[in-house]
């Protein structure tokens, strides 16, 4: 369940920065025509990564604000729409109109049945490609490894020393949650949306100047990282670890794999 999940994010992400059946033209080759359509201004500049961190830096004191003030109803507001926006740019990237509508209905039924766990894994696996490969595509390869780096040490910040990445999962047990839920016997390991988002980023950065075959390759490498931490957590009890530096990891090793037989 794990590697698919991660599979169809990385998968759904790099078809619409790519292109091909069924999207004209990627996401990549739009915004290097239209640089307006990208999350910043200036692709090459390794500023440009400190500007989406911080995006996300704002976006998780957001979460963090609502879960201190116990403002449930505006946390489910913010997570709902964060999800649409998400789906929609997925599904109509991919499907047009149509897509659109289907981004629609399944917010809709999401938020009817908002327990359901494989409901949000589901609406998860198509929000995440949509903003993944718009930001991975706005950034060349520097600055999107220098925001996989940065983001990887966050992380662990995150989880070991302000511990606010603890309080997030915490809350994931609530039903407004935008975290995986893997079953793993009598309990369900969390996996954080920017553990997919992030690694496809980089993924997607690597089209604007290397082919398609280094991304996949470099996708690979990640999902070695990834298997290899949760069979590291399903060993043990009660241990919450960083995700993403395991992933990055792979995702350098993948990446520097296809530079050696590209």
């Amino acid at each position: 369940m794990l590697a698919v999940i991660y599979l169809l994010v990385q998968g759904l992400g790099l078809w619409m920065a790519a292109g091909g059946l069924w999207v004209e033209e990627g996401l990549v080759e739009q915004i290097i025509e239209n640089p307006e359509l990208g999350i910043v201004q200036n692709p090459e500049s390794v500023e440009s990564s400190g500007q989406v961190f911080l995006y996300i830096l704002a976006a998780t004191a957001v979460i963090l604000l609502f879960i201190k003030l116990r403002l449930g109803f505006l946390m489910n507001i913010f997570v709902a729409l964060s999800i649409f926006i998400g789906m929609a740019l997925t599904l109509s990237n991919l499907l047009g109109t149509a897509g659109f509508l289907a981004a629609v209905g399944v917010s809709v039924l999401r938020l009817w049945k908002k327990e359901n766990v494989l409901l949000m894994n589901l609406s998860l696996i198509f929000a995440i490609p949509g903003v993944g490969s718009w930001v991975g595509a706005s950034l060349d390869v520097l600055p999107a490894l220098v925001l996989l780096l940065v983001l990887t040490v966050y992380d662990i910040v995150a989880v070991f020393g302000t511990k606010h990445m603890v309080t997030l999962a915490d809350n994931s047990k609530s039903g407004s949650s935008l975290m995986f839920s893997i079953p793993v016997g009598e309990r369900c390991l969390g996996l954080g949306t920017g553990d997919l988002a992030i690694p496809l980023i980089f993924a997607v950065s690597l089209l604007r100047e290397y082919s398609l075959a280094a991304s996949i390759i470099t996708v690979c490498g990640g999902l070695l990282g990834l298997v290899a931490l949760f069979f590291y957590i399903t060993q043990e009890k009660d241990v919450l670890l960083p995700a993403l530096p395991p992933i990055t990891v792979g995702l350098l090793f993948g990446f520097g794999v296809s530079l050696l037989i590209g």
